[in-house]
């Protein structure tokens, strides 16, 4: 008879958390700490999400909410003071205001474990403390706290500081685990571990019956994107490679998220021509962004670096071919599914818009890429792998 699980007391400690104001932020990590409890429901959670500023708003940080579905995590909102011409500095002052907050812990609440998702400065900041705590620290590189912090000099520094300090790190790809090991890490203290995905929300289903719900016509082809409209994000490519499929078929694309782009990527909609073909329809939730992939017929990213983005395993999950730029740990999850059909090597509009042609000639199997995402890549696989780390096993 196996052994019974004891009980485990587990603090989550990151600036990358939802609240009400902003339901997104973060979103991987609440969905993650929630498939902990979902597999382990003796787990004990409390969140301290964090809101850096440089402008003191404690008292506005502390009347934060957290949106209904997490108040089973117990999530409280600290401010941390946050410099950004001295941004080496800054998981000192994360240290700092995790100090602070630990006070706040009730004092039946224990910790076993601290899972910290972001390396710098919320792993870092932590880890300052794990010497005089003693509680077992485990990190998880998310992807720009690898790709573009590893280039900053001391928060070099600090990253390879907090890697001897904590139990270990994890990385939502192998080539964020190759970075850090290259930089001075120990092979020991890395494993890499996807993200999961809903495979029970994100399914095959009837383009055309997705279509009518949303209200999209049956006799074009549909792009989709999805995710926050920034620069890493590559967005001028896509608009012009789209604007290639767009003059030879009818095509239209569909871009689901928001950010600071979004007026220059209208004017370049309009200076391509292609403006009444390219629609912006804001932020949704999960179960709406899952129905605008079984309306589409690919889904688009054309980043300048990634780990393994979220929307790669839910397009897989939909049965639609998710069309990218190679970079960062996208292929290790595509290339095993797809092979490199739907792998641009390097940001060509060309290149990318024959692959994007290439999605709307032979889509893949939906119902094999489906199965391939529920045995490799589910939230249920992803959580359990997480707590076999944090409790050591």
């Amino acid at each position: 008879m196996p052994a019974k699980k004891r009980c485990m007391n587990l603090l989550v400690a990151t600036n990358l958390f939802p609240d009400q104001n902003e339901p997104w932020r973060g979103l991987d990590n609440a969905t993650l700490v929630h498939a902990l409890k979902r597999q382990d429901p003796r787990l004990n959670v409390r969140v301290m999400a964090f809101r850096p500023s440089f402008r003191r708003f404690g008292s506005a940080a502390a009347h934060l909410k957290s949106r209904p579905v997490d108040e089973c995590l117990q999530v409280e909102y600290f401010w941390t003071p946050y410099l950004p011409r001295w941004g080496g500095m800054n998981h000192r002052l994360f240290s700092h205001a995790f100090a602070k907050a630990r006070k706040a812990l009730p004092a039946d609440f224990v910790p076993q474990a601290v899972l910290v998702p972001w390396l710098f400065p919320d792993a870092c900041g932590v880890a300052l403390q794990a010497s005089t705590w003693g509680v077992p620290i485990v990190a998880v590189a998310q992807g720009s706290d690898v790709h573009q912090y590893l280039d900053m000099p001391f928060r070099r520094r600090a990253i390879l500081a907090m890697s001897r300090r904590v139990k270990a790190i994890i990385t939502r790809s192998n080539d964020l685990e190759k970075r850090l090991v290259r930089q001075g890490v120990s092979g020991a203290k890395v494993c890499t571990v996807y993200n999961g995905v809903d495979v029970h929300t994100f399914k095959p289903a009837s383009r055309s019956a997705a279509r009518a719900a949303l209200g999209q016509p049956d006799d074009e082809r549909l792009l989709l994107f999805v995710g926050n409209f920034l620069p890493v994000k590559g967005l001028d490519l896509l608009l012009a490679a789209s604007a290639q499929v767009m003059a030879v078929q009818k095509t239209r694309l569909v871009l689901i998220g928001s950010g600071p782009l979004e007026g220059a990527l209208r004017s370049q909609a309009a200076e391509l021509g292609i403006s009444g073909q390219v629609h912006f329809v804001g932020r949704h939730a999960a179960p709406q962004v899952a129905q605008w992939m079984q309306a589409a017929d690919a889904v688009c990213l054309t980043s300048l670096n990634e780990g393994v983005p979220n929307v790669v395993l839910e397009a897989m999950s939909s049965g639609r071919a998710p069309v990218c730029i190679d970079v960062g740990g996208i292929g290790e999850v595509v290339i095993p599914a797809l092979g490199k059909k739907f792998l641009v090597p390097q940001r060509d509009a060309s290149a990318y818009a024959a692959a994007l042609q290439a999605a709307l000639d032979s889509p893949p199997d939906e119902v094999a890429l489906h199965d391939i995402a529920c045995g490799a890549y589910s939230w249920e696989s992803c959580a359990n792998k997480y707590l076999e780390l944090l409790r050591g096993s």
